[in-house]
């Protein structure tokens, strides 16, 4: 009986066509290991293998009708995989709806109370604060930690425009910062092991300390800004142990003055090459300098590398292609094979014309500035 409603249904036309080839399991797909279905059904590849037939109109007397009606039931499957993956807030199946409002509301990282800096020397404070130019006066102002920290975070949201020179402003200016640390700790090791000396000798000395320290309230908006801080500490610290060193007989005046006074030129000189950097960088005109200028050389992206060469020199090659980066970037790094070729292709030639013209990148104006006395 079945058999013959099948078939005058069949010769009225109104049975679906192909009813019995779809509900077949032998249909012939493309896969990939990456597959959201079980199965590793590829709809990209199916696409892409139907793409001509899709085009023709997809006629359903076409043996490939039954592949491309499984290829839109897989987008429709998948469709819904996503929503209800997004409605789920990425969680796990089994979580309840109430988890995924909790995950939802749950709101940002926040310092659970004020990040503080003591400080107990003049020295260590003033390096922080800076000094203005006095009105009337030609004393040069001095650059200050808070100041520097300000340039830093300008330069670490350059480089989210992808700015080279942005990058490199950073990495010279961690070099330098590091530099002058390892001074900083060396110098604090001798001076501990020295009273540590005279304590196995029956003489107990105390490092100096202030009557009244100053806490400084931190809100730095970038990583920087708390590297400045670890600075301005282990410097108060030097100028700390330098001091009870001197007033205690174990160095004369002049060697405590030379001591300070070498470290303190070596931090300003990290902090004016800094600034220099975020001074220029970030001119309306300059502010959109990236990469892709050393491609499109033409208009305002030819103007901005003309005038980065002019200031500052040639950006290093392994600055440019990536390869010495800072520690803290808001850079893209996911690029396209196309946009990593470009990038190598031109870090190529500037690492060539830096052996083809021997000293170019060092012998920039400023190339090395900020590189602290040793």
């Amino acid at each position: 009986m079945a058999t013959t409603l099948q078939s005058k249904a069949a010769a009225v036309g109104i049975a679906p066509a192909n009813l019995q080839a779809l509900l077949a399991p032998t249909l012939q797909f493309e896969t990939e290991a990456e597959s959201p279905f079980s199965d590793g059904y590829s709809i990209d590849k199916e696409t892409a293998a139907l793409s001509k037939f899709i085009a023709g109109g997809a006629k359903e007397s076409d043996p490939l009708y039954d592949r491309y009606v499984e290829l839109l039931d897989r987008r429709e499957r998948l469709a819904q995989m996503q929503a209800e993956h997004a409605e789920r807030g990425g969680a796990d199946v089994l979580a309840q709806r109430s988890d995924v409002m909790g995950l939802e509301a749950l709101g940002g990282l926040v310092d659970e109370s004020s990040d503080q800096m003591t400080i107990h020397t003049i020295e260590a404070y003033r390096m922080f604060l800076g000094r203005a130019r006095e009105p009337g006066s030609r004393n040069a102002p001095i650059m200050g930690g808070k100041r520097v920290a300000s340039a830093l975070k300008n330069l670490w949201q350059l480089t989210q425009n992808d700015n080279p020179y942005a990058d490199w402003a950073l990495v010279r200016h961690e070099h330098g910062v590091n530099e002058v640390l390892q001074h900083l700790r060396s110098e604090i090791k001798v001076a501990e092991a020295e009273l540590e000396a005279m304590r196995k000798r029956g003489l107990s000395l105390a490092v100096l300390s202030s009557s009244s320290p100053q806490v400084v309230n931190l809100g730095f908006r970038s990583p920087y800004g708390y590297a400045i801080s670890m600075l301005i500490v282990e410097y108060d610290y030097f100028v700390r142990i330098q001091k009870t060193l001197q007033r205690k007989n174990m160095k004369t005046d002049e060697q405590a003055r030379d001591a300070l006074g070498k470290v303190s030129r070596a931090i300003l000189s990290v902090f004016y090459g800094t600034t220099r950097f975020d001074r220029w960088l970030s001119q309306p005109d300059m502010r959109a300098l990236s990469r892709v200028d050393w491609v499109n050389q033409e208009g305002d992206a030819a103007k901005r590398v003309h005038a980065a060469l002019e200031i500052f020199g040639p950006v290093p090659s392994a600055i440019y292609k990536g390869d010495i980066a800072p520690s803290h970037s808001r850079r893209r790094y996911s690029l396209s094979e196309a946009e990593r070729a470009v990038l190598l292709d031109v870090g190529g030639r500037l690492e060539a014309a830096e052996h083809g013209e021997a000293g170019a990148v060092s012998a920039a104006p400023d190339a090395n500035a900020g590189a602290p006395a040793a």
